[in-house]
């Protein structure tokens, strides 16, 4: 039987499918989607997507990497969260309850799968992406860790991560360019902090 995320457990994979997809550079060796790993290399770019996870729960997230930092907006259940990646924190905004928790990005929970150097091309194939019979390419880790990059002619469809207990997370990409403006880093002033960033040091 699949158990049930909690919706802690829900917005955390979230949070880590994000941070997977900033550093996807070193996916970048061989196969048909090597263009669009291009962009995501140049550390600057803006990705618009919706996510669907295996239990059912969907959402989308828009999200802007520049300078090394990262800023996402995802968006749940009608709820809205924003999340800034600077100076090593992790910043989850929630403007609802005007507060912000701030955790370390070495967390395991949320690091998990950012290195991905050890990543490589390991099969490739045809499945249901999207509603859509399309083509993908699959790359694993040494962990077993699997992410499938679907195609869609030239273009890039999405992302299809595998994260082993947890579940699957789709992410079909809406889209992808490099406008990515300054103020989508800003911490908003004011708000109730709950700094964890200390923990565990």
């Amino acid at each position: 039987m699949r158990n049930k995320l909690s919706e802690g457990s829900k917005i955390l994979i979230i949070a880590a499918i994000v941070v997977i997809l900033s550093p996807i550079t070193a996916f970048a060796q061989t196969g048909k989607a090597d263009a669009f790993f291009k962009i995501f290399a140049s550390g600057t770019y803006h990705m618009k997507a919706r996510m669907l996870v295996s239990d059912g729960m969907s959402g989308e997230m828009e999200s802007y990497v520049k300078g090394g930092n990262m800023a996402s907006i995802v968006s749940m259940q009608g709820q809205n969260t924003r999340m800034v990646l600077k100076d090593n924190k992790m910043h989850m905004i929630m403007d609802a309850m005007k507060m912000i928790m701030i955790t370390p990005v070495t967390d395991k929970s949320q690091a998990r799968g950012v290195e991905t150097n050890n990543m490589k091309l390991t099969g490739s194939g045809t499945a249901t992406f999207a509603g859509k019979s399309l083509p993908y390419e699959e790359y694993s880790d040494p962990d077993g860790n699997k992410s499938q990059f679907f195609l869609n002619g030239d273009k890039l469809a999405g992302v299809r991560s595998i994260i082993g207990k947890e579940g699957n997370v789709d992410i079909e990409i809406l889209v992808l360019d490099q406008n990515v403006p300054n103020n989508v880093f800003d911490i908003p002033a004011g708000y109730q902090v709950q700094d964890m960033s200390a923990m565990g040091r």
